[in-house]
């Protein structure tokens, strides 16, 4: 990233910071902070990372957001790596996971162990690095993580090189190399998800559970063919989420239920879903969430032909992803607004729709989809 870029990056979140205080939105701050303290990692700008990681712990403490309070630990612990405060690294990661395990974060879980067997490699612990090592390895099999797995065996490989067990080592990297393929392989599939879902991140309110949520149902989908074990990926998902009475979690996981639901023409469900996703995401004070969820209702409006209730969901949509300062969900709404517009020959407003995405996508470098609206435009001309 360009300098010019990390100081834009961090106007926006202080600018986004500033909106979620007169809000009073504290969650939405202390998911600010944290991007804010990453940024700040990323520029070796360790006092200020800290403190925004720390003001992000107590406004997540306040808000009794269980999750969140363990993503600040860690963060914590990877910067205290960073600065070779090892005791204090040690006891940050350890937190992180009984954090995770409060909420029954499964993957959380995973990623702190795996983190503390970093750390034990380092000061030499082999036996604790093995041991962190093997059990974040089994957690990773539980939450179906492909290449969390593969990144385990491959700390293992390198664990074993170390104790001079060659075999040992060949054996676990070439498993980790197996694995590293089959994550390969979903890359294409995964490509929209991803790009949607860092930017998002940026924005501050999508969870580590709605990328664990969808990759469950994507490898069951993959690895067994099974469409009722994806659906019951989602619903278990929403379950421990309700357990944890984590409200964005249920939202993310009815919002990506709907998403299913949709994809199998099950357009009744879909619509429950998406509306019980809003009102969750309403409670947690989530605007991007609310965004995302509007949006979805305004692209199954426009699969059933209901033409007014699908520009409405897309405007309010629209609104809401000005508010979080999302590019790309602000590119895919007036996006399909253009679509709309052309499908009712409105071709004035559908065209200053399509231009506005366009300019979007090229801020993001979203090239695929620059292609899919210039050939709109062109339709338009031609008509």
């Amino acid at each position: 990233m360009r300098q010019d870029q990390l100081e834009e990056a961090e106007k926006s979140f202080q600018d986004a910071l500033e909106l979620y205080k007169q809000a009073q939105d504290a969650i939405g701050q202390a998911n600010d902070l944290r991007n804010l303290g990453k940024l700040y990692m990323h520029q070796d700008q360790l006092e200020e990372a800290e403190k925004s990681f720390q003001d992000a712990l107590e406004l997540h403490k306040q808000a009794q957001d269980v999750l969140g309070q363990s993503n600040d630990v860690r963060n914590l612990g990877k910067l205290y790596i960073h600065r070779g405060q090892l005791e204090e690294a040690e006891k940050s990661f350890q937190d992180a996971l009984e954090l995770h395990k409060q909420a029954q974060h499964v993957l959380g879980q995973a990623n702190d162990l795996q983190d503390l067997g970093g750390l034990y490699m380092y000061r030499f612990q082999l036996k604790e690095a093995e041991k962190s090592f093997q059990d974040a390895l089994e957690l990773h099999k539980q939450a179906q993580s492909v290449i969390g797995q593969a990144n385990d065996l491959q700390d293992l490989g390198e664990l074993n090189m170390r104790q001079d067990q060659l075999e040992k080592a060949e054996k676990n990297f070439q498993d980790a190399l197996e694995l590293h393929k089959q994550a390969q392989s979903l890359e294409e599939a995964e490509k929209s998800f991803q790009d949607a879902l860092e930017l998002h991140k940026q924005a501050q309110n999508v969870l580590e559970e709605a990328e664990k949520s969808f990759q469950d149902a994507l490898e069951l989908h993959k690895q067994a063919q099974s469409l009722e074990e994806a659906e019951k990926s989602f619903q278990d998902a929403l379950e421990l989420h309700k357990q944890a009475q984590d409200v964005c979690g249920q939202a993310n996981d009815l919002q990506n239920l709907g998403e299913f639901y949709m994809c199998q023409d099950q357009l009744e469900e879909a619509e429950k879903s998406f509306q019980d996703a809003l009102e969750l995401h309403k409670q947690a004070h989530s605007v991007l969430g609310q965004a995302n969820d509007l949006w979805n209702l305004g692209g199954m409006h426009m699969h059933q032909d209901q033409v007014e209730e699908a520009e409405k969901s897309l405007l309010d949509a629209l609104e809401l992803y000005k508010q979080a300062q999302s590019v790309l969900g602000q590119a895919n709404t007036h996006y399909d607004l253009g679509r709309l517009y052309m499908d009712t020959d409105q071709n004035n407003q559908a065209e200053n729709n399509l231009s506005t995405a366009l300019a979007f996508y090229k801020q993001v470098n979203m090239q695929i989809y620059e292609a899919y609206v210039l050939e709109l435009l062109s339709q338009l001309e031609n008509t």
